[in-house]
């Protein structure tokens, strides 16, 4: 019976988001992918893994339910148009809630972060690059996101 009710509300669902993505313009959707910095849902390993395959750097946000300023920067900065644009054209972004208990795991054997919110950078092959630690501005992010990427692929408006 079980089976049964997994594989109806399956075909349902899969019916359901068939039908709700063709209704949506195209340019309606890109145009809110780019909104917001899009956090991968991979397990940590399997996204290494991508960064590695797409050969694409990426930052790891470090944050809990209670930390204010991590709301702050996940509300403010990472839906700002600027930030996401340029975060999701030349980053993987993954996000470690340290109150459950895979990201608890994941920071103790591996980063060892204390203070939140921590933003760190990784290049394509896990090596460590920059933090960001405690609350930050805009164009902190902004400047720490651009310095991680070849100036041949800045675009006009980054001149400063």
């Amino acid at each position: 019976m079980r089976y049964l009710l997994l594989f109806w509300g399956l075909f349902f669902h899969l019916v359901s988001s068939a039908q709700s993505n063709s209704a949506i313009p195209t340019d309606t959707f890109i145009a809110s992918v780019r909104d917001t910095v899009i956090f991968s849902d991979l397990a940590f390993d399997a996204f290494q893994k991508q960064a590695r395959f797409d050969n694409k750097p990426y930052f790891i946000m470090f944050s809990a339910p209670w930390c204010a300023p991590c709301h702050r920067i996940k509300n403010e900065l990472f839906t700002n148009e600027q930030i996401a644009a340029l975060a999701n054209q030349n980053y993987l972004a993954y996000y470690i809630d340290l109150e459950s208990f895979d990201g608890a795991e994941i920071n103790s054997k591996l980063f060892k972060v204390s203070q939140l919110p921590t933003v760190i950078f990784f290049d394509p092959r896990g090596v460590e690059t920059d933090r960001a630690i405690g609350f930050f501005d805009g164009y902190y992010f902004f400047r720490k996101l651009r310095a991680h990427i070849p100036p041949a692929q800045w675009g006009s408006d980054w001149i400063e």
